[in-house]
């Protein structure tokens, strides 16, 4: 009686495990538990009944035939939106945690003081994980509605388009912060555009490329068919001619050249058909696309940065002033430098910064609102042309010399940039590679750092000492010097490698929007909208899981991975 109460017990125990446990795997490491509990299961037969196991080894078969409908395995629809919700929940908890706590174990003012543990639990943090797993949880429960519902009638763009939709209106407001609220819709909105484009981009090529095919398959037939006549007149001339006697100089007969011309006379080629204006089009969006989106966002962050700067974030500000060596140059007053130069330029009595002929730069720029914060970096006795240029490289009057000092003080701060970031990749991402072929692994660390060095180096040069060619032109400086000096800047991702220039590309499109949006409620265009970031959530939400969902090779194989381990295979 003993053993058998120990042994319900003991199955009851291992049931509610394997339930609870059930919640944070994927279908494949379920499946692994499952298996093992059935090997368990067997063991346990010795002491008694088991009857909780083969309840648990009944159902898991059972649900495989209830989930036909859905794409998810070994699940109910419940279950598996369940699963999703803990894990999210706990991976969210875990991420906000460790990234609230890393900077006080890295500098080790825990051992002094412990308390720094507990901010990490903290109401900011526990919001940010229930917005995460209602995301995820409500997004899978919300496709498994849509399929039993809706069922053939609806197909699956519908069903996750609505899913993504309602899940992102549902989870939004859960977290707490704002401004992280907000900054999570601008990505996705970026993400949707990219791949909205790709999308259809792909869509373009492969029906130009099914009628190139079709122009082809008809030329290749036409051209078959007067090959065919072509040879049967040849075999009835040389049917009707007496065949030559056999000679040692006889040489083999010549193959048949392949017909020029038709029976009507049109030309015949084998090589597939020219496409024309459409398939260059396609080709130099593959190959430009990223470039061309990088000119068009540095050009906006360019102007901004001159001209107004309160339109750009103070966090990506400071990283651009320190990476470019600017910070070094007007230590934590480098917004004060872009704001000297924009009153010089929207200044009209100014005469668009030029500063007149034998005035000292500093003595000139004694009246500015921001002069005190500037002026160590000048001379007494130097003499500008103009503030721009007194403010890029105030240490020279040579716009030429100064374009070589900005790239050789630009190039060791953004050295120091992207080294640990490159390093820290080959270390969590190719640690495989680094192990085979270490020398090789770090050759390409050092060549992959210098290439980016220099690139952001040169886009540096571009965006603000291109400008002195147009002060050189025009003899002032006009707002429309930052636009193209931008756009020359942006074209240096040339230096990049392919595989980063869209990433890049991406995080400064990112950037130029929000710029853009700021710069349009500041100018009064457009206002800002209340709960506009939930709806901007709730709407590229949608189109990330419709593209997601159905059209996966769309994505980028690193989107695709961490998509799928975020909201699982549905």
């Amino acid at each position: 009686m003993e053993s058998t109460g120990t042994s319900y017990l003991l199955n009851s125990f291992i049931e509610i495990a394997a339930t609870i446990t059930s919640y944070a795997l994927t279908d494949k490491e379920k499946e692994s538990v499952v298996d093992g509990f059935r090997q368990l299961n067997k063991r346990l037969d010795r002491f008694g009944s088991s009857s909780s196991l083969r309840q648990l080894a009944i159902e898991s078969q059972n649900r495989r035939s209830r989930t036909a409908r859905c794409k998810h395995e070994a699940t109910s629809c419940s279950q598996n939106s369940a699963r999703g919700f803990v894990k999210a929940f706990l991976v969210g908890f875990g991420v906000k945690y460790g990234l609230s706590t890393a900077p006080h174990l890295l500098t080790l003012r825990v051992l002094t003081r412990p308390s720094l543990l507990l901010r990490g639990l903290s109401r900011d943090t526990l919001s940010f994980a229930a917005f995460l797993s209602t995301l995820i949880g409500s997004y899978k429960a919300f496709l498994c509605a849509m399929r039993h519902v809706c069922g053939s009638r609806s197909s699956e763009y519908t069903n996750a388009l609505v899913a993504g939709m309602l899940s992102g209106l549902v989870s939004a407001k859960l977290d707490r912060d704002r401004s992280r609220r907000t900054a999570i819709a601008m990505y996705l909105c970026t993400r949707a555009l990219q791949y909205s484009c790709v999308w259809l981009f792909e869509r373009f090529a492969a029906r130009h490329q099914a009628v190139e095919d079709t122009a082809r398959l008809r030329l290749m037939q036409r051209a078959h068919s007067v090959n065919v006549v072509t040879t049967i007149g040849k075999l009835r001339e040389h049917v009707q001619q007496e065949p030559p006697s056999p000679t040692a100089d006889a040489k083999p007969a010549s193959k048949a050249k392949w017909p020029s011309q038709a029976i009507d006379g049109s030309a015949i080629t084998d090589g597939p058909a020219q496409g024309g204006l459409a398939a260059w089009a396609i080709s130099a969006t593959r190959r430009y696309a990223s470039t061309g989106l990088m000119a068009a966002a540095t050009t906006v962050i360019t102007y901004m940065l001159a001209l107004d700067i309160d339109c750009l974030a103070p966090s990506f500000t400071n990283m651009l002033l320190k990476a470019s060596g600017y910070d070094s140059l007007y230590p934590r007053k480098g917004r004060s430098m872009f704001r000297t130069v924009e009153h010089g330029v929207r200044n009209a009595s100014l005469n668009g910064g030029a500063i007149p002929a034998g005035v000292p730069t500093k003595e000139y720029l004694a009246g500015f609102p921001h002069a005190r914060d500037v002026m160590g970096a000048l001379s007494g006795r130097i003499h500008h042309g103009h503030v721009a240029c007194a403010m890029f490289h105030p240490h020279t009057t040579s716009c030429s010399y100064g374009l070589l000092s900005t790239f050789l003080r630009s190039f060791p701060h953004a050295m120091r940039l992207h080294l640990p970031f490159n390093a820290a990749v080959l270390v969590l991402f190719k640690s495989k590679k680094l192990r085979k072929d270490p020398v090789g692994a770090l050759r390409d660390l050092v060549k992959s750092t210098i290439q980016s060095s220099v690139f952001y180096a040169l886009m540096v040069n571009g965006n603000t000492n291109a400008p002195c060619l147009g002060r050189a032109v025009f003899g002032r400086d006009i707002p429309i010097n930052y636009l193209v000096s931008g756009a020359l800047g942006g074209f240096a991702i040339l230096l990049e490698r392919p595989g980063r220039r869209t990433e890049l590309s991406m995080y400064c499109f990112l950037r130029a929007l929000e710029a853009l949006w700021d710069f349009g409620v500041k100018r009064g265009v457009w206002h800002n909208v209340r709960h506009g970031e939930v709806a901007l959530f709730s709407a590229s939400m949608a189109v990330l899981m419709a593209i997601y969902q159905n059209d996966a090779t769309t994505l980028s194989v690193t989107y695709h991975s961490t998509l799928t381990r975020i909201f699982g295979n549905n």
